[in-house]
């Protein structure tokens, strides 16, 4: 049997899938029908549309992030809630530990932001100058000899 050519890609996709032995026995009146309904879906592509495969050693292992408006009927949307749900284990632990990287990184860029947008303190410290063995040399710099040691007033723990 001679097939029809088709434009369309996915039903090119799917007709190649198609066992010889089945693909033989379409008339070209079921062809076309089957072309009809592909062509009558609109196929575009999600608003986010990610695809990643995760490279970890002895497991083959990929992650799909997809988002977009709804374009469901709701009877669809319900049949496919009960064949995919959300609350499974796997999903569950994945939820959890996301939760958790994200959790761990906000605490640490917000506690990083914060500390180096707030000066530590805003007291002054005395503290001797090990370096100034000279009272004469002490005051030249502004500091105060007492005890046989340079203090410096200003000093700051952020120094």
């Amino acid at each position: 049997m001679t097939k029809p050519q088709h434009t369309g890609l996915t039903f090119e996709k799917l007709v190649a899938e198609i066992a010889p032995e089945v693909g033989n026995t379409f008339t070209v009146e079921q062809l076309e029908a089957i072309k009809k309904v592909f062509n009558s879906r609109v196929w575009t592509r999600h608003s986010l549309d990610i695809r990643v495969s995760v490279p970890i050693p002895g497991l083959r292992f990929y992650l799909v992030l997809l988002a977009g408006s709804e374009r469901r009927s709701k009877t669809r949307l319900r049949s496919e809630k009960g064949l995919y749900p959300f609350w499974t284990p796997a999903n569950s632990l994945f939820v959890i530990g996301f939760l958790m990287i994200l959790s761990a990184c906000s605490y640490t860029i917000f506690s990083f932001a914060f500390s180096s947008l707030t000066p530590l303190s805003t007291w002054d410290y005395p503290t001797s100058i090990p370096w100034i063995n000279d009272k004469s040399e002490c005051e030249r710099t502004n500091r105060v000899w007492n005890d046989g040691k340079c203090w410096d007033a200003e000093h700051s723990p952020n120094f």
